[in-house]
């Protein structure tokens, strides 16, 4: 049975990566270079690299330069709109509170989210009103001529069709790709990665009281989120008893969440999968949302610094 779903699979990965092509050479072709820098962050991975909590890393960054920046996801992302756009607001809330009470005058700069089915058609639409557009994913659009494109390593490129959706977790393979264009970040060396992801805390917990509960997630890598969860449970007294894993971007989610928060069962889920849920849930005192933070290497912060400002410090 193992070995029928796997050629099942390779069978469907042939038809995946004709249509991959051919959808580039008709569809996705090189257009001409927009007036403003386009930042792309994007992974050969089809899903959980980091790519949203990073864009928000960059969005922070180049809000911190003055610069007005619009960040552009897919509409069928709803959830990680939704992240994008909480996030940023609080902490736009945050700063406008701080600078209140210390009664100086507010730096905040426009960060407009928005999202659409043709990123380089909104990008183009809305370049003069704009310092800078970040594109949450994307990654797989060649359509952007010059754009600065970050992509997040968790592992080696694939350079083998056979490791494509469905039978691998991957979108594209390295000779895709121009690497000359690409700015590799490397978030799966153990010692020392450019990008560390971890989990700082969990909501309705205190570390040293004992807590039972199952892990629920709808992400495109549930496996290392589960791995994170643990591990932080381990150091902190939280006892797994399951995890149930449900697809990326599920619009069934909240249903899931209720009924298991119905058996009496204290569940743990992420900050994107958070967004899926109504009010009246995400108050619930036996939900948890895990707390994601990320660091950044003084090596790759000079990186970033040195690609993304020679772009945007020039006239468009």
């Amino acid at each position: 049975m193992i070995l029928v779903t796997k050629f099942f699979r390779l069978i469907a990965a042939a038809f995946y990566r004709i249509a991959y092509k051919f959808h580039h050479k008709f569809c996705l072709r090189p257009q001409p270079q927009l007036r403003i820098p386009v930042v792309i962050v994007g992974s050969y991975l089809a899903g959980g690299a980091g790519k949203t909590p990073f864009t928000i890393w960059l969005a922070k960054y180049f809000q911190e330069q003055g610069k007005k920046i619009a960040i552009l996801c897919h509409n069928a992302a709803w959830d990680e709109f939704l992240l994008l756009k909480r996030e940023l607001q609080l902490d736009l809330a945050q700063n406008l509170h701080t600078t209140l009470q210390s009664n100086t005058q507010p730096i905040m700069h426009e960060i407009s989210v928005l999202a659409t089915k043709n990123r380089y058609a909104t990008a183009k639409e809305i370049q003069d009103k704009f310092d800078i557009a970040i594109c949450d994913d994307g990654f797989e659009d060649t359509r952007f001529t010059g754009a600065i494109r970050f992509c997040l390593d968790w592992q080696e490129p694939p350079t083998s069709w056979t490791r494509l959706l469905p039978s691998g977790p991957f979108r594209s393979l390295k000779q895709d790709h121009n690497e000359n264009g690409i700015i590799h970040l490397d978030c799966f060396n153990a010692n020392t990665p450019d990008i560390h992801f971890f989990i700082e805390s969990i909501t309705n917990f205190t570390p040293g009281n004992p807590l039972t509960a199952e892990i629920i997630c709808g992400l495109g890598a549930p496996k290392r989120f589960i791995e994170d969860v643990y591990a932080f449970g381990n150091r902190f007294g939280i006892a797994i008893q399951n995890s149930i894993t449900r697809p990326d971007h599920d619009r069934h989610f909240s249903q899931i969440i209720e009924s298991e928060l119905s058996k009496d069962k204290d569940i743990i889920i992420s900050q994107k999968d958070a967004c899926r849920l109504p009010q009246a849930l995400l108050t619930h005192p036996k939900l948890h949302v895990t707390i994601q933070k990320m660091t950044i290497t003084n090596r790759t912060m000079g990186i970033i610094h040195r690609v993304t400002n020679k772009q945007t410090t020039q006239p468009h």
